[in-house]
């Protein structure tokens, strides 16, 4: 279950980016991405605090920053088609990597 409200949390935490950019674009679309993006980040939180439940709290908060972080590097390159230079896919890989170290963390 824990692997479902993370992948939950990602999502919202990627939709709320989204709603943020496409709101920054004009004046006219400013209110929308504003309240839009914050409701989705906001209620994100709720999943957040389910991990908080059921597992160690450094751990979820790793996973779930690191995973939304990621989540929303990807979500507005596709949406938006900007492109990500080398360095920042290294950085990606290094927070994947890190991720991956939380994980193997919660299991020694």
């Amino acid at each position: 279950m824990n692997f479902i409200w993370l992948l939950v949390f990602w999502l919202m935490q990627a939709g709320a980016q989204v709603l943020f950019k496409h709101g920054s674009m004009t004046q006219q679309r400013w209110l929308f991405g504003f309240i839009a993006g914050n409701v989705l980040g906001a209620s994100s939180i709720w999943f957040l605090m389910l991990l908080y439940r059921s597992m160690n709290p450094n751990v979820a908060l790793g996973l779930g920053t690191a995973g939304g972080f990621l989540c929303a590097q990807l979500a507005i390159a596709l949406v938006f088609r900007s492109s990500l230079s080398l360095a920042q896919y290294a950085g990606m890989a290094a927070v994947s990597i890190g991720m991956v170290l939380f994980i193997t963390g919660m299991k020694g």
